[in-house]
């Protein structure tokens, strides 16, 4: 039986155990071995990957579901609390609605599986604003979701090539990050290199299966021609599109 420090994190199995994907610490030997002797042996065996969950015990199994369960609130505190310091103040707050709550549940689940989203419509209908709910939504899910957020001008000001930098890596952090939100798709203005970061980024993910979320105040009878044929093709793929409609919002909030 393995005796010593607390192990480091391996392999669980959340949709076998019904539990959001997160960080969670793993039990240590001597609160298994009220199940059998031999139970902290396979449960190492199963996290290191070489006994799946169908040949654990049904205590077992039962053991390791509540031990998880009992640190999702942590978890969930963990993940809410980095979104809250990472999204822009003024979307700190944003709270998800049914569609962007049902999206989250589907990343969170089976994010190789999970659309992403391409949300259009005019200025200031909310298109950011159900951006950021949709991550806020994510979070509280506890997932162990990385993501990053751009307005398209930010991005491509920050793939911009720098001296010294490891220009073909810093795309390649953006475009493999496990969530992506390009905001205001369409804004910068098109010139070959625009369009092909923009590609590499929408087709690395393509290709990968990763879910992102991209807003546009472009129509969409006009989006190949503002951010190229390719791209607009994948993205038509790829996403779920959601069109929000209305007055511009942010008229109201002026003085």
């Amino acid at each position: 039986m393995h005796n010593g420090p607390a192990r480091p994190r391996r392999t669980i199995d959340f949709p076998g155990l019904r539990i959001p994907p997160a960080r969670y610490a793993l039990p240590n030997p001597s609160q298994s071995l009220h199940l059998g002797e031999d139970t902290p042996d396979r449960l190492d065996e199963h996290f290191a990957g070489r006994l799946p969950l169908a040949a654990l015990t049904a205590a077992e199994v039962e053991f390791l579901r509540d031990h998880f369960l009992q640190q999702l609130d942590v978890v969930r505190e963990r993940s809410i609390a980095y979104f809250e310091r990472h999204a822009p103040r003024r979307y700190a707050t944003a709270a998800p609605d049914d569609r962007a709550t049902t999206w989250a549940e589907h990343v969170t689940s089976a994010p190789h599986d999970a659309p992403s989203l391409l949300l259009l419509g005019p200025t200031g209908t909310g298109k950011t604003h159900f951006a950021y709910g949709a991550l806020r939504a994510v979070a509280e899910s506890g997932a162990q979701v990385t993501w990053k957020s751009f307005t398209s001008p930010d991005l491509f000001a920050h793939l911009r090539p720098v001296h010294g930098r490891d220009d073909e890596q810093a795309l390649r952090d953006v475009a493999a990050v496990d969530l992506l939100v390009i905001d205001d798709l369409g804004a910068a203005k098109l010139s070959e290199w625009t369009e092909e970061v923009t590609f590499r980024i929408v087709n690395y993910r393509y290709e990968h299966c990763l879910p992102g979320i991209f807003t546009s105040n472009v129509p969409p009878k006009e989006l190949a021609s503002t951010v190229g044929g390719r791209v607009a093709s994948r993205l038509t793929e790829m996403c779920q599109r959601i069109t929000l409609k209305g007055d511009d919002l942010r008229k109201g909030a002026r003085p």
